[in-house]
């Protein structure tokens, strides 16, 4: 027992599992038996012809099943409101997730060219026969200071006879400002595949710090297509 409270007080660094990005998924995962507590908080402002607004939290345990392969169990919560429809705030998915890094983390044997795959399968909670299927390429680059990441994604809502499905591509690039701190550059975009909704996309800084057990990234995203302004902003403790 002792042993064990030493090992949780001493200070470590939670470079596994962040991301320096808003909105791109990172290619660092746990080590084996890590675990992390990752949340998320989204704002979407006035998208579309109907203004819509939309924040959501995301937050969930992230769990190293190998220095590779992490899972996570996110919840989702959502708050959404348009113009002539009343504002909604709800529990809105539960789920499973699995990020695969396919190069080692091992310094000795680490490469700067790094791909990661992500998949997840969510639970719909206010759509109960709805099941969202989502998938990620994600690619990063290291040059010294600087990292570059593509990101791209897709995500399809599956029901019975409607289903809606979205590309998700982004980019971004991240540059060492200090021993702790990045700042860089990214863009994003939802891209609809289908009828039912429209795309949207965006451009804007980031900023990502890293402290001891704690990191923190964001991006304040400007709209340059059917969104006015996204920010986004994701943190981890690791334990």
């Amino acid at each position: 027992m002792a042993a064990l409270l030493v090992a949780c007080l001493l200070p470590r660094t939670a470079h596994a599992g962040r991301s320096f990005y808003g909105w791109l998924y990172g290619t660092e995962v746990m080590p084996e038996r890590g675990v992390e507590l990752q949340t998320w908080i989204v704002e979407e402002n006035d998208k579309y012809a109907t203004n819509v607004k939309e924040d959501s939290l995301w937050v969930g345990p992230v769990v190293g099943i190998t220095d590779q392969l992490e899972l996570s169990l996110p919840l989702e919560l959502e708050w959404t409101a348009a113009d002539m429809t009343a504002p909604s705030f709800t529990f809105r998915r539960f789920g499973i997730e699995a990020r695969y890094r396919l190069a080692s983390q091992d310094p000795a044997e680490a490469t700067a060219l790094v791909p990661l795959v992500r998949v997840a399968v969510k639970r719909d909670v206010t759509l109960r026969d709805d099941v969202r299927l989502e998938a990620d390429g994600v690619m990063s680059y290291d040059a010294g200071a600087v990292n570059v990441l593509v990101d791209i994604g897709f995500v399809s809502d599956v029901q019975s006879g409607n289903t809606h499905s979205e590309l998700r591509p982004g980019a971004g690039l991240s540059i060492r400002a200090g021993s702790e701190l990045r700042v860089g550059v990214e863009a994003y975009s939802e891209l609809s595949l289908d009828a039912r909704r429209e795309s949207w996309a965006l451009v804007g800084p980031d900023l990502s710090w890293t402290h001891g057990r704690f990191w923190v990234s964001g991006a304040f995203g400007f709209g340059i297509y059917h969104v006015r302004t996204a920010p986004r902003v994701m943190w981890g403790i690791a334990f």
